[in-house]
């Protein structure tokens, strides 16, 4: 079982290790050089970040096709499950994902290749895992509860939660 904010930031950190090897790969293949025209890619940089924000904000509506917080709030608790699967550690246990680090290295190598600022594609999907992840941490944080992915084996996707766990003082106990 794996909190579904790690595991958006694990897909997070998947991504940009692949982007940095594809563009590392196509500095070494064609050479490092400034892009040609830095006003074009400043415009390209700031229509993705708008279409990621916009994207984020709309899942965090309610709006049928889009929303994700209808599915947060579907999700049933973990204890409804049955026999439940462990829960990993994000840092200590996988803070990375090799299927996603081959299979975006896979398409962003050749096309760093083909054109090297293109190698920047894949932080499209970056960036949207990130709001995906804020936007979970801040549902989780507004209702006190954690959202679960992967309870039952043969469907990962699913969705589940729990309480929060109550925070501790600085000695260790519980507050009162």
């Amino acid at each position: 079982m794996d909190r579904l904010v790690h595991h958006e930031l694990r897909a997070v950190v998947s991504v940009l290790a692949a982007t940095a090897v594809a563009l590392t790969t196509a500095g070494l293949v064609r050479g490092f050089s400034p892009p040609s025209d830095p006003g074009r890619l400043g415009l390209c940089v700031a229509a993705v970040l708008a279409s990621v924000v916009v994207w984020t904000l709309l899942k965090a509506t309610r709006i049928t096709w889009f929303s994700e917080v209808r599915d947060f709030e579907k999700a049933p608790p973990v204890e409804e499950a049955g026999p439940v699967l462990p829960a990993e550690r994000f840092l200590r246990d996988r803070p990375f994902s090799p299927r996603l680090f081959v299979l975006y290295l896979l398409f962003a190598v050749p096309l760093s290749l083909w054109e090297p600022w293109a190698a920047l594609l894949p932080l499209w999907s970056a960036l949207d895992w990130l709001g995906q992840a804020a936007l979970a941490a801040h549902w989780e944080r507004r209702h006190g509860l954690l959202l679960w992915r992967g309870r039952v084996a043969s469907r990962p996707w699913e969705l589940s939660v729990s309480r929060r766990p109550p925070t501790r003082t600085a000695t260790g106990a519980r507050p009162a």
